[in-house]
């Protein structure tokens, strides 16, 4: 293989690298909201009863 061609294998994995790395976050941040919403929800539904002794 040709140096050239080299440096383009290089170049191209890093691209494929960042993509991933890009779209990790991403499923990193989704799960986060969704646990954050989660507990939105069980907090409401546990403070439910409380309101409806008071």
């Amino acid at each position: 293989m040709s140096g050239l061609a080299i440096e383009f294998e290089v170049v191209a994995a890093i691209c494929v690298a960042r993509v991933l790395i890009r779209q990790l976050r991403g499923l990193l941040v989704d799960i986060g909201n969704a646990i954050r919403a989660w507990r939105s929800v069980r907090d409401a539904l546990r403070d439910e009863p409380e309101e409806h002794q008071s």
